[in-house]
């Protein structure tokens, strides 16, 4: 199936304004990158089925779920498999390496279902990752109204983009790799998460990658892993000029991408050779033809955990694919690695997670645990910019956008120029609103284009239908961005249709107070980046026009700023926790250390919900690692013999 972009025509039809991507550029725009780029990545596995020839669920209604699995061997053939040892639910940034990491034993047989479509090639372009969001492969969850944030946003709602492609989110993120700083890790084991120290998850960091560039040559660790981590080539002007800014300000110039602490650089990124890296690139594609006992079904969308409900224990997954209804049997153990909204809600409908909610919904309780609590993310504004002079602007002719898509396309393996980048987007700053003495950050900012006359002409629909690669822009929008939230959300079930609707995502964001404090106080900080003499000597200055919402407050007033946060609220998609991990002595934890459920047999979660608290920067390396060395926890389980990472 091809790519689908999003569509922008009936935003544009309200539009208070002409804005480009409203005009024949913006629609050509879209058109040639689905003409370009719209068709799979890889060519689908020809051993991908969905067992129509053989049993359905017709044949399985019968089963009792006893410890008898059916007996398929009769139709089964070498490719075709009913009964697996293991089964993973999510092929995200979680999923695909659990999926390597278990294959790598030749006798497990290893199920992985991917609710999406194969990898687009459009994923490839890392100046367009913009315009992936609201496209087919992301599933483009809502926030609800809460009369605190989104404020003038359309409906006071928030969209919220999760991949639904091979590779998940990390096929739709804009590729920023960090890793967090060792104090969340420390935080993570001294709340009871024996093995989760910084000292012990570090060596899963470096196995999962290959760290190219120049400042990493001598490296001894991180140079043979299947990710390629690598600065991007080309680096526009605004880039340097705002690393350099925050340099006259006191932020020291550091290499963040290992550890986020207080300092700014050019950040590495999940690319290679000017292309994105996914965990489908990475850690999938290279094995998927090679290794016969790895298994791989797309647009299987994951409906219930099959139980035997006399043990508390799982043993399968129902699934549907093209309208029918398939169960798969796991011998060892089921993996829900479907991410942060979607973990919690197949947890729900299978019958784990609070009492109170699933009795509500008629749905019998197998284990009652705080799933969908505990929810974070890093909350920050579209609602900051400022504008560049002609000599630092990169927009361009729309006849030059166009050809440099085609460039790019027609370019070998090796790709290089604008597009070849996130720009703006990966120039990446960590303060601390204490001071710089304590090097781990609680505010983290980014930056990302703009088209300032456009913003200015309707913001709302701007950020709504903001299509155009990253690397054309007159503006900046500057993310103060809080890395430690006090508040918390709840991922809830859909009480029209569990099952098939999208979750109820109650954000929680400014239900403490103090976290809007801590925004105020850094973009009062970040405000005084034009006051530095590289921003003087560029002619670059912020937008001080009052947002509409925040006509009544005077621009740069803590007010003003407050308004900037409440009413253009965004986040930077990293939503985590809603499958705390903890001891069993903690009543919100929904995994142990292991990443086992609690008061379940043989059922894990391993993704980013299982976070008990957010880390200091952007979470798909974290969940990589996290996967890397839950990977290992099921092998040593299972008697499997591993080396030892130091």
């Amino acid at each position: 199936m091809t790519w689908i972009p999003p569509d922008i025509a009936p935003l544009c039809t309200t539009a208070q304004g002409n804005l480009t991507q409203c005009a024949p550029i913006g629609f050509a725009y879209l058109a040639l990158l689905a003409q370009l780029f719209g068709k799979p990545m890889f060519d689908e596995d020809p051993r991908q089925n969905t067992y129509s020839s053989l049993y359905t669920s017709d044949d399985l209604k019968n089963n009792d779920h006893s410890d008898n699995m059916p007996d398929f061997k009769k139709k089964s053939t070498d490719d075709v498999r009913f009964i697996y040892d293991f089964i993973i639910v999510g092929a995200g940034s979680a999923g695909c390496v659990l999926a390597n990491r278990l294959s790598e034993i030749e006798n497990w047989q290893i199920l992985l279902l991917e609710a999406g479509e194969e990898e687009p090639n459009v994923t490839s372009i890392p100046a367009a990752a913009a315009v992936l969001i609201n496209s087919n492969i992301d599933w483009a969850y809502k926030t609800e109204p809460d009369n605190v944030t989104c404020l003038q946003q359309k409906d006071q709602i928030c969209v919220w983009p999760r991949g639904k492609t091979m590779g998940g989110s990390s096929a739709i993120n804009y590729m920023t790799y960090m890793r967090g700083h060792r104090v969340d890790y420390d935080d993570w084991a001294a709340d009871g998460n024996e093995g989760w120290s910084y000292k012990e998850v570090l060596p899963y960091f470096e196995k999962s990658i290959s760290l190219r560039g120049p400042i990493y040559s001598k490296r001894l660790h991180g140079i043979r892993g299947p990710l390629n981590v690598e600065r991007f080539q080309y680096t526009d002007e605004p880039s340097k000029i705002i690393v350099e800014a925050f340099q006259e300000m006191g932020i020291p110039l550091k290499d963040l991408g290992l550890e986020s602490k207080v300092g700014v650089d050019i950040n590495l990124t999940t690319s290679k050779d000017g292309k994105r890296q996914s965990t489908n690139v990475a850690f999938i594609e290279p094995i998927r033809r090679e290794r016969k006992n790895l298994h791989i079904i797309t647009n299987a969308l994951a409906t219930k955990i099959l139980m035997k409900i006399d043990k508390n224990e799982a043993h399968g997954i129902e699934y549907y694919k093209d309208g029918k209804k398939y169960q798969a049997y796991a011998r060892k153990e089921v993996i829900i690695s479907a991410g942060s909204i979607d973990s919690p809600k197949l947890l729900k409908v299978s019958g784990i997670g609070p009492r109170e909610e699933l009795e509500s919904l008629n749905i019998p309780v197998i284990a009652n645990l705080r799933v969908g609590y505990n929810l974070q993310d890093h909350v920050t504004t579209d609602g900051l910019l400022f504008s560049l002079s002609n000599n630092t602007s990169t927009l361009t002719s729309n006849f030059q956008l166009l050809r440099d898509v085609l460039n790019y396309y027609k370019q070998p393996e090796k790709k290089n120029g604008p597009l070849a980048t996130t720009s703006i987007v990966n120039s990446v700053a960590y303060y601390n609103t204490n001071g710089t003495k304590n090097d781990a950050p609680n505010i983290q900012f980014h930056f990302d284009s703009r088209r300032l006359e456009d913003f200015v002409i309707d913001p709302e629909t701007y950020i709504a239908t903001n299509i155009f690669p990253f690397s054309y822009f007159d503006a900046v929008a500057v993310r103060p961005i809080l890395l430690t939230p006090q508040s918390r959300g709840v991922i809830l079930l859909n009480r029209t249709d569990p099952i098939f609707g999208p979750p109820i995502i109650n954000s929680g964001i400014f239900q403490k107070p103090q976290d809007l404090e801590y925004l105020v106080n850094a973009t009062k900080f970040v405000i005084r980046l034009e006051d530095t003499q590289i921003f003087r000597d560029s002619g670059i200055s912020y937008y001080k026009l009052p947002l509409k919402g925040c006509e009544q407050y005077a621009w740069g007033t803590d007010a003003y700023i407050a308004c900037l946060f409440t009413d253009y609220t965004t986040t930077i998609a990293h939503p985590v926790g809603t499958c705390k991990m903890g001891p069993a002595y903690d009543k919100d934890a929904v995994v142990d250390p292991r990443f086992r459920v609690h008061k379940v047999k043989r059922l894990r979660v391993i993704d980013s919900s299982t976070m008990s608290k957010i880390i200091r920067g952007n979470t798909n390396a974290p969940t990589i690692m996290m996967a890397e060395k839950g990977a290992d926890m099921i092998k040593e389980d299972h008697n499997i013999r591993i080396v030892k990472l130091k």
